[in-house]
């Protein structure tokens, strides 16, 4: 017996002696709310003065930083760790009291067992290869400590507690959003949203979470839960060893989420395609996605699920912009080399965007390099364009600044056609984007942008349009992370043409468009299951229609002011997304709507319910400036629904209402630089549009793959139609020259990707029909007799193919496959003469189309070397743009030939298009760019 109470005597003897040889002198130094509150210096001063401790740190880290606690005896070390370790400052300490505070990983302050062992990179690239599963097997192995959220005297009697916090990228200090954040051997977690930020209420109590995402490396980390409190995280992008290309970083997304018609592509995986004139151009990646046409090669701006052209908006940085492409149409006037994503919403569209019914373009560029100033660009056979980005006070603000140009003048001299060969065309664009980092709480962004356009088309008509704006926006983050949003933008679209094919009736017309938008939107996260926004927003129109006059002395044109126009359309929005379960998601909302028509102006009235023409004109009624003409209102709905039937199925239905106050008007099907926008009015009506839409979205094989079916339903009141043989461009009364009428459009819309690996893309099919019916009691008031008939944009099917190869990291090969179905049009369908005067008979309204579209392209893409350091890095690619040379019809016309009419096909790129482009960038080779 005595044997035995001294074996336990013993054997406790040296429990304690090794416990006490394992402690360090923080884990006995106990604070009291004395140093509470302090800033870090003070903080520092104060420990090291009254306690045998030295701290070793590098100030840079601690800049405005105050250390704060509650409770009274709390040991030094939970202090440090607690207040660090969000910032992801970790915390060691040796026998002799020296503390070691550092960024992003963990000093060692003894050499372990293994430190002297010769490096297996074999066995280490395994490990980091099959860690995902070791983690989940063993995740106590990786668990460096367990990490105490909130304090026992808050949560006494609590059986559950709420952990809030942001995922920050450790490199960029950016927001990131996707993350999930898993709980091991449990049910539940929760995904970061757009600006990073997460809240989740577990049982009190100990957990270990699962963090990570697709470009994230997985982070396995123990809580012990207290209380309510605050958990950041910051993260390390993911080391790949394979060589792999990744096409969207957000695969459960489309799953998880109850956004639907969303796509969004990063603008680094778009890099690789053959685009026309090897200049990467968005807006001609964004016809690659389902639901997305236009009307032909070199047009400008797309149709959306069998809807007009104006009814899409585009925003970069929340500026609009009018015009969206560069040559008529050949060119995208946007830079992809400032671009970081851009999204393109089709369906259930955020309530924070309103005045279009179609789609929201929303374009983010990039921000400037925090660290240190780069350069990037490229040179082409017909562009060339520098981007250049730095810090103008490192970690605080940063700026960017790209340029792009057109050289194309030179090629117009091998062109034997003598009115080609004299011609001119030019283009030219600037961004600028500055970004501030006022505190923690606090960030400014201040944008602009700048293209221009001159055609010079020799002996017919010279063009310059212009696009100006910019945007400042403000975002304050308040407790919890809930955050306010204020930005105030401004656009300017200008156009003037002169005309001279005719020196008879040469003539000048010049018009411009301004738009002036304010919006603040309130985020916040009242419950864990609920994410609400709320706000304002309210849009100032001002167009001036422009002036036509002669050109010339000998031009018989008069000159005709054509008038000014000005409305205002505000609104007030809220909407919330309510998780009701892990498997059951509902979003909805409401926005408000309030538009008004202002004078100065004078403005036709006519007999009720009679056609708008002067003979029913009974008085002209005059508004001084500034008077409100005509109010319109009306309630936007959006409402959604997501059932997820696993982790990688789920269905969804969303159904949403719009109006809009503004619409185009030209004379051509294609969208071309002369065509004005005009105002609802005192006689016209806002266009009204509502949409329902289902779907279907599975991630298979291991998220290899993304499927998604969508089927939507549409249909428009008032859509604006043009009359038959109506002039547009010189008339005050454009009343006279429109109708409106009503749109039916539905589709269905499939498509695969395959997310990663050597060879990766997608494959899409979409099927859509859209009928427009314009019919009245009044003949002269029907198009097509009144009989519905299909849309100028109306193509039933449409199919691409996009791929790309990686046959090592330097060499590449990508191609696409186009093939849509032609677009409707109008035929001559016989002539008569009477008094020897030919006469034509048309066809009812576009009862015919165009030959199918068929087009095929390639590019080869090879990297400069792969040096670790070097000065700078190039890339060459070669692409081919319609490889068969078919020749695709833009459209066709007739000419009268010995008595009959003899249709005739124009093209615009009849042959292939080869061409060079090289890349080059300051600095080393990065794959993620």
């Amino acid at each position: 017996m005595k044997n035995l109470i001294l074996i336990i005597l013993l054997l406790g003897l040296w429990i304690s002696s090794a416990a006490q040889s394992s402690l360090t002198k923080i884990d006995s130094i106990f604070l009291s709310p004395a140093y509470s509150n302090l800033n870090w210096n003070k903080f520092i001063q104060k420990v090291e003065h009254n306690y045998d401790v030295r701290f070793y740190y590098d100030s840079s880290n601690f800049s405005n930083f105050q250390i704060s606690f509650k409770g009274d005896s709390i040991l030094l070390k939970k202090v440090l760790v607690d207040n660090l370790l969000a910032f992801n400052i970790f915390v060691s300490c040796d026998k002799k009291g020296n503390v070691f505070l550092n960024k992003n990983s963990r000093i060692s302050t003894k050499l372990t067992v293994p430190f002297f062992k010769e490096a297996n990179i074999d066995t280490a690239k395994k490990n980091i290869k099959e860690s995902n599963n070791i983690i989940v097997q063993t995740p106590r192995k990786f668990t460096k400590q367990t990490i105490i959220i909130g304090s026992k005297e808050e949560g006494v009697n609590k059986q559950t507690a709420t952990i809030s916090g942001i995922a920050i990228n450790s490199k960029t200090n950016s927001a990131i959003e996707g993350v999930t954040i898993k709980i091991l051997n449990g049910k539940t977690g929760v995904v970061t949203d757009a600006n990073g930020f997460y809240k989740i209420t577990l049982s009190t109590g100990k957990h270990i979470l699962k963090i990570g995402s697709v470009n994230i490396a997985e982070k396995t980390i123990e809580i012990n839960l207290l209380s309510n409190g605050t958990l950041n995280l910051m993260l390390d992008d993911k080391i790949i060893l394979l060589k792999d290309v990744v096409v969207s970083a957000k695969k459960n997304n489309k799953v998880a989420g109850t956004q639907m018609g969303l796509d969004k592509v990063i603008t680094k995986n778009i890099k690789k395609l053959p685009l026309v004139f090897g200049e990467k151009d968005i807006i001609k990646v964004a016809l690659f996605l389902p639901g997305v046409q236009s009307v032909g090669e070199g047009s400008s701006g797309f149709n959306v699920r069998g809807s007009p052209t104006d009814q899409n908006v585009f925003y970069i940085n929340n500026v609009p912009i009018y015009n969206t492409s560069h040559l008529s149409g050949f060119f995208s006037a946007f830079n992809a080399d400032v671009i970081d994503e851009f999204s393109l919403y089709k369906s259930n569209i955020p309530l924070q965007y309103g005045g279009r019914l179609s789609s929201v373009f929303e374009i983010k560029t990039k921000t400037g390099n925090n660290d240190k100033v780069t350069a990037r660009g490229g040179l082409g056979l017909i562009t060339g364009r520098l981007t250049v980005e730095g810090p103008l006070k490192k970690e605080k603000s940063n700026f960017l600044i790209g340029v792009r140009s057109t050289y194309s003048d030179w090629i117009l001299n091998f062109i034997d056609d003598p009115i080609v060969k004299n011609s001119k065309a030019q283009f030219g664009d600037i961004v600028g984007n500055f970004s501030f980092h006022i505190n923690e709480n606090n960030q400014l962004n201040v944008f602009s942008y700048a293209s221009t356009d001159k055609i010079d088309i020799f002996t017919q008509s010279k063009y310059d349009y212009q696009n100006y704006g910019g945007s400042v926006v403000w975002k304050h983050f308040f407790k919890n992370y809930n955050n306010l949003e204020l930005s105030l933008a401004h656009s300017r679209y200008e156009f003037n043409e002169e005309n001279d094919q005719l020196e008879i009736a040469s003539y000048t017309l010049n018009n411009n468009l301004g738009h002036t938008e304010i919006k603040a939107i309130f985020d916040i996260k009242p419950f864990n299951n609920n994410h609400l926004q709320f706000g304002l927003n309210s849009t100032l129109y001002t167009i001036n229609k422009g002036v036509y006059s002669p050109l010339s002395n000998d031009s018989y044109i008069k000159t005709t002011d054509l008038g000014k126009e000005k409305g205002i359309e505000s609104a007030l929005f809220i909407s919330n997304e309510w998780k009701v379960n892990p498997s059951l998601t509902f979003s909805g909302g409401l926005r408000y709507n309030l538009y008004t028509y202002f004078g100065e102006q004078e403005v036709n009235k006519y007999r009720d319910g009679m056609p708008y023409t002067d003979e029913n004109l009974v008085d002209v009624i005059y508004f001084d400036k500034w008077e409100a003409i005509k109010t319109y209102s009306g309630l936007d709905f959006r409402f959604a629904v997501n059932h997820l039937i696993n982790d990688n199925l789920s269905v969804k239905a969303a159904y949403n209402r719009l109006h809009q106050f503004i619409y185009m008007l030209s004379s051509t099907i294609a969208v071309s630089p002369n065509y004005k926008w005009k105002l609802s009015d005192y006689n016209t009506k806002p266009i009204i549009g509502d949409q329902i839409t289902l779907g279907l979205y599975s991630n298979l094989l291991k998220n290899r793959y993304e499927l998604s079916v969508e089927a939507y339903y549409k249909f428009s009141q008032n859509i604006v139609e043009i009359k038959n043989g109506a002039n547009l461009f010189f008339n005050e009364n454009t009343e006279q020259a429109t109708l409106q009428g009503n749109l039916n459009a539905f589709g269905i819309e499939l498509m695969l990707k395959k997310l990663s690996g050597r060879l990766n893309g997608w494959i899409n099919y979409t099927f859509s029909n859209s009928m427009v019916t314009v019919d009245s009691p009044f003949v002269e008031n029907r198009i097509n007799y009144g009989e519905p008939y299909p849309s100028n944009y109306d193509k039933p099917h449409a199919f691409n193919i996009i791929t790309n190869y990686n046959f090592n990291r330097r060499t590449s090969i990508s191609g696409n496959i186009v093939y849509a179905t032609g677009r409707p049009i109008t035929y001559p369908t016989t002539i008569y003469y009477y008094n020897d005067t030919p006469t034509l008979n048309y066809s009812e309204r576009n009862a015919f189309r165009l030959p199918d579209y068929f087009r095929i392209d390639l590019s080869v893409n090879i990297e400069g070397n792969l040096l670790k350091r070097k000065l700078g890095h190039g890339s060459w690619a070669f692409s081919v743009y319609n490889v068969t040379g078919r020749k695709n019809a833009y459209s066709v016309y007739f000419k009268e030939e010995d008595g009959l009419i003899q249709a005739y096909k124009l093209s615009i790129f009849g042959a292939p298009i080869f061409s060079i482009t090289y890349n080059f960038k300051l600095g080393n080779y990065n794959a993620k760019e």
